[in-house]
């Protein structure tokens, strides 16, 4: 790797995590240092694309100059509403680890996560959603300096999926207008350094509500371990950002109901998450159906306004997408298979995808399923069960999809089903570490 380029593009990113931890510095109070860091890379990946995206509406190149302009303006932006709410909080520390377990446990998390950084930047992005969709339009952004209407217009470019969110080829055209140059091994940097928020994010939000610093490393290192996702085909692509977007989201709405700055949490998630991916609203909406299930209880009724936030944000977002992209189709799917006429070859097609997912791709992983089984049931029930029924729900609709495809169903699973499903293991870290067994003291919600 050019060392110069990988260094631009580490000073790029720096600046990105800068301008995001002066816009979360209200956010993040009262939670612990890791996730601080995590929300603040949030904060300044979004903040990024969308000062791109902002520029290039009003005709303005978005070059580096006009980037750090809107960046430095957001700095002072945040000192200045830091002084008018005349409140100074504190901010987060690290968490001392002395336990010699969550020790090793760290280690493991670290050790894992440096094979995958080398892994990524060992040669340029090369996997064919970057070549053909993410890196494609992110590349096309850059040397544009704008959001070239051919990428939603051209029938020629109908296969790189113009419906797709736009969170990941911004976050790539906008790091790139920074570092100043294009450079597909040296921008291939942004997909560890997202994966390491991920990591920092799990361990510090589980340990800060169990109180056990080995329930937070066994978050990380459970989720660092999972190498079908972390893996270099993924650089470049947007599994590994939609797997932060479904952690911050889970994270920010087992913390609510709470007070703004929660809420505040749980808005930069479900924007996060569903512009990453479409699956990301899908788990918005789901997540949402979850709270207010939670909610029929009275002591609970404040769940509604975090649901209904989880719906807006991201219908919102969409609605934007449509404003600035027109009308998008797709053939991927058979929508008339809904009609009443079509329904028993839905239910054939429902079924053949189920028993392929089953017995073909859950035979393949039996061990993992039974053993992850095994823990649920003699563990006692975590804080964070509620999304188990999300990550079912998520696995339900990925099967309807399957069911709807316009080519062979089969060919789709094959093609998809592990790789979106790896994207869901992350959250799965974190319900399985929150049932670990740990200190009886006091669980803290923000």
């Amino acid at each position: 790797m050019n060392p110069g380029g990988a260094a631009a593009v580490l000073a790029a990113l720096t600046v990105t995590w800068l301008t995001g931890k002066a816009l979360t510095r209200t956010l993040a109070r009262k939670v612990g240092f890791g996730e601080a860091i995590a929300w603040a890379g949030a904060a300044g990946l979004s903040f990024q694309a969308a000062l791109f995206a902002v520029l290039a509406a009003l005709g303005v190149d978005p070059g580096a100059r006009w980037l750090l302009a809107g960046d430095a303006a957001a700095i002072a932006a945040s000192f200045v509403v830091r002084a008018r709410a005349q409140t100074s909080p504190p901010a987060p520390a690290p968490f001392p680890v002395r336990d010699p377990l969550a020790l090793v446990l760290t280690g493991v998390a670290g050790f894992a996560w440096l094979i995958f950084l080398i892994a990524a930047v060992a040669e340029p992005m090369w996997s064919t959603d970057f070549l053909a969709i993410w890196g494609m339009k992110g590349k096309a952004m850059f040397l544009a300096g704008s959001l070239p209407g051919r990428l939603f217009q051209d029938p020629a470019l109908y296969w790189s999926h113009r419906e797709y969110p736009l969170l990941v080829p911004l976050c790539l055209a906008s790091i790139a207008r920074l570092a100043g140059a294009w450079n597909d091994q040296a921008l291939a940097i942004v997909f560890p350094v997202i994966e390491l928020w991920t990591l920092l994010l799990l361990g510090g939000f589980v340990r800060r509500r169990t109180g056990s610093s080995v329930c937070g490393a066994a978050a990380a290192a459970l989720a660092a371990l999972c190498f079908p996702l972390y893996h270099p085909v993924n650089a470049g692509t947007a599994e590994i950002p939609f797997a932060f977007g479904a952690v911050l989201l889970s994270c920010a709405a087992l913390d609510s109901p709470g007070p703004r700055v929660a809420a505040g949490r749980l808005f930069l998630a479900a924007l996060f998450c569903a512009g990453a991916k479409q699956e990301g609203t899908l788990f918005a909406f789901l997540l949402a159906a979850a709270l207010v299930l939670a909610s029929i209880r009275p002591a609970r009724a404040t769940q509604w306004k975090s649901a209904s936030l989880l719906v807006a944000v991201p219908a919102a977002l969409w609605l934007l997408l449509y404003l600035l992209r027109g009308p998008q189709t797709r053939r991927d799917f058979d929508f008339q298979l809904f009609g009443p006429s079509h329904w028993p070859e839905l239910a054939r097609r429902f079924e053949s995808v189920l028993s392929r997912m089953l017995f073909r791709e859950g035979r393949e992983a039996i061990v993992s399923l039974l053993a992850i089984g095994l823990f649920l049931l003699i563990t006692r029930k975590g804080f964070s069960d509620l999304l188990l029924a999300v990550l079912a729900g998520q696995i339900f609709f990925y099967a309807v999809a399957f069911s709807l495809s316009s080519f062979d169903p089969m060919y789709a699973i094959d093609g998809a089903f592990r790789r979106i499903a790896t994207t869901l293991f992350p959250v799965l870290a974190l319900i399985l570490a929150a049932r670990l067994p740990r200190p009886p003291v006091a669980q803290g919600a923000v």
